[in-house]
C-alpha cells in the first residue's frame, strides 16, 4: 500500500487502520452530523432571483442544518430562508420560511465517489416572525398605476386591467392574479403562490453544484475508504462508510 503525503501520524493511522480492517476488527467509519454540518458552512448564505409577474424577487438562504433522521436513509438539510417582492424598488412583500430537501447518500467504489442523488423538496413552511410584511392593496395600486389612476378602489375594472397592461408587458391576467392575492394581506397566501418556483429555484441551485464528492488521498480516512471502502449508509444519525458488503 503506497502512502500519499501524509503526515507522519496520519500515515501511522492509516497503516493501524489497514491493520483493523484486513482483520475484521473495523467495518465502518463514521461522520457526524456536526462534521457535516461544518463541511456545508461555506456554501451559506446564497440568494437567487424569484420570478414575480409585476415588479422583481428574490430569496435568500441564510444557513442550512444537516441531520439525519433516524427514521430513514436520507440526508435532510434544512434551511432559513428570506424572501421578498419588491415593485419600483419597495417591498410589498417579506417573510421568513423554513425549507427542508432531502436525499439519499449513494458510494461508488469504482470511482471511489460520493453521490447525492434523489433529491426533493419536502417543505417550505412559513415562519410567522418581525420580517413579515404585505403591503396594502391600496398602496400596491398607488405604486403600479399612474397618477390619474391611482384612486382606483377594484381590481377587476376594466381601466385597470388596461393601466396593468402597460406596466406588466401585456400580461395583464398573471398580474391581476398575482395582485388580488394581497387582497386579503395573507403572507401564507403568497407565500403558497411562490412554493413551485421556490422548489424548482432550490432544486436547480443543488443542481449547479457537484452532487459527487471523491475521496481525498490527501486525507488519510478518505485515503483508505478509497481503497476498500464498500458502501455509505445513514444509520443512526451518523453517516457511516462501510468497509463490507451489504448483509
Amino acid at each position: 500500500m503506497l502512502l500519499p503525503q501524509l503526515s507522519w501520524r496520519d500515515k501511522l493511522n492509516t497503516l493501524v487502520g489497514y491493520c483493523l480492517i484486513k482483520t475484521g476488527r473495523l467495518q465502518h467509519d463514521i461522520f457526524t452530523e456536526q462534521e457535516l454540518n461544518a463541511l456545508i458552512a461555506p456554501y451559506f448564505p446564497f440568494s437567487e432571483q424569484l420570478t414575480v409577474p409585476i415588479g422583481e424577487g428574490h430569496f435568500s438562504c441564510l444557513e442550512g442544518q444537516l441531520s439525519m433522521p433516524v427514521s430513514s436513509n436520507r440526508l435532510t438539510l434544512q434551511m432559513l430562508c428570506a424572501i421578498e417582492v419588491k415593485v419600483m424598488g419597495t417591498p410589498i412583500y417579506k417573510a421568513h420560511a423554513a425549507a427542508g430537501l432531502s436525499a439519499l447518500p449513494n458510494y461508488f467504489p469504482a470511482s471511489a465517489s460520493l453521490h447525492i442523488t434523489d433529491t426533493r423538496v419536502d417543505f417550505i413552511h412559513l415562519l410567522n416572525d418581525h420580517y413579515s410584511l404585505v403591503k396594502d392593496t391600496q398602496f400596491i395600486i398607488d405604486k403600479l398605476l399612474p397618477l390619474p389612476l391611482s384612486g382606483l378602489g377594484s381590481l377587476l375594472g376594466q381601466p385597470l386591467r388596461s393601466a396593468l397592461s402597460l406596466v406588466s408587458a401585456g400580461s395583464t391576467d398573471q398580474a391581476l392574479d398575482y395582485l388580488k392575492l394581497y387582497l386579503q394581506g395573507s403572507t401564507q397566501r403568497i407565500l403558497d403562490y411562490h412554493k413551485p418556483k421556490l422548489a424548482k429555484a432550490l432544486l436547480a441551485k443543488l443542481e449547479e453544484r457537484s452532487l459527487e464528492y471523491t475521496m481525498d488521498d490527501n486525507h488519510w480516512r478518505e485515503f483508505l475508504f478509497a481503497r476498500y471502502g464498500k458502501r455509505v449508509d445513514v444509520e443512526d444519525q451518523q453517516l457511516k462508510f462501510y468497509f463490507t458488503e451489504a448483509p
